[in-house]
């Protein structure tokens, strides 16, 4: 049988929440004359992952196991599309239940070539919404509701794309993302779609609701996720953008008096407590972005300049299985 769509799930120990999400794909209204398969790729998980995938063998579309040991979540999203056969390839996240209707609403203008990428709308469940979180800390936990005056950009808790897409743009960089500098590995993608000149569509009725772990809303983890925003953004600057950050090591000790400084006047609260101030963060965020750029600047840089493809090449989507 053809395949029209792939929905492809990264994991690495989650396997709680990963039978939320395949308990919740079984729900899925699956329109007629649309074929679909479930892709799950165990990025290294040391828990119960691949008996909870076992678990769900009998669904009505049964989740096909593969696993990825090499850490990093770029790599394992490249080994699902290389393994894949859909037309229309779409990415949720492992703590992500969709509508029921969401396979119709994201498939329906990739399929009738409306456009050529697409991101649907992001709910953080309930539990986990808090009256002290700005925009760019729920931003942060993935929620999206369009992009607003900034560019549109995929988000891998909610996005797809027409598999012809790959032949111009053929892998997300490994060096980035969870599993290795931390972020930007759907945002460097969703760039490179538009600077290739395909189209992009922002979805709000394509809807998916995300359970991020509740511990990500403590200050430790909040700072954390700064100084991974910081250093993902570097290599960006660096490697993609072709970007100079001026007198880096002098902005980093800038950066970091002020930090010291404000934290003497405005005292944060204990690292195992809810929430983060927002200036604490973007002094944090852009230390680490400055201290990263001393070391991406050392290195030749990984692409032309706004490139397409990695110089001297990783292996593509195509070619993951096939190593």
């Amino acid at each position: 049988m053809e395949m029209n769509v792939s929905v492809i799930i990264c994991t690495r120990d989650r396997a709680a929440r990963l039978d939320q999400t395949l308990s919740s794909l079984e729900a899925l209204t699956i329109p007629a004359g649309l074929s679909c398969e479930v892709v799950v790729v165990d990025n290294g998980s040391t828990d119960q992952t691949p008996q909870v995938v076992r678990k769900h063998s009998a669904a009505r579309i049964p989740p096909r196991y593969l696993l990825e040991s090499e850490p990093g979540q770029s790599r394992a999203r490249n080994t699902g599309v290389a393994a894949s056969e859909g037309e229309i390839i779409l990415f949720t996240d492992d703590d992500v239940v969709p509508a029921k209707d969401w396979l119709e609403r994201m498939c329906r203008p990739l399929l009738e070539r409306e456009c050529d990428g697409a991101v649907g709308h992001i709910e953080l469940a309930k539990e986990v919404c808090r009256p002290w979180m700005t925009e760019g800390q729920k931003a942060g936990l993935a929620f999206y509701d369009g992009p607003g005056d900034g560019p549109l950009e995929l988000i891998g808790a909610n996005m797809g794309f027409h598999r012809s897409v790959i032949e111009r743009v053929p892998a997300f960089d490994p060096e980035i993302g969870p599993g290795a500098l931390g972020l930007f590995d759907d945002t460097l993608f969703s760039w490179q779609l538009a600077e290739a000149g395909f189209r992009l569509r922002y979805i709000p009725e394509a809807s998916v609701i995300h359970y991020p772990d509740p511990t990500r809303l403590l200050r430790r983890h909040c700072l954390s996720a700064g100084r991974t925003f910081g250093i993902s953004k570097a290599y960006v600057l660096h490697h993609w953008q072709h970007e100079k950050v001026p007198f880096p090591r002098l902005r980093y000790c800038y950066v970091g008096l002020k930090l010291r400084l404000r934290r003497l006047l405005e005292p944060p609260p204990a690292l195992d407590v809810e929430g983060i101030a927002p200036w604490e963060m973007s002094y944090v965020a852009e230390m680490e972005k400055n201290r990263q750029f001393l070391i991406e600047r050392q290195r030749p840089r990984n692409y032309s300049k706004r490139g397409l493809r990695k110089i001297g090449g990783y292996h593509s989507m195509k070619q993951a299985c096939k190593s």
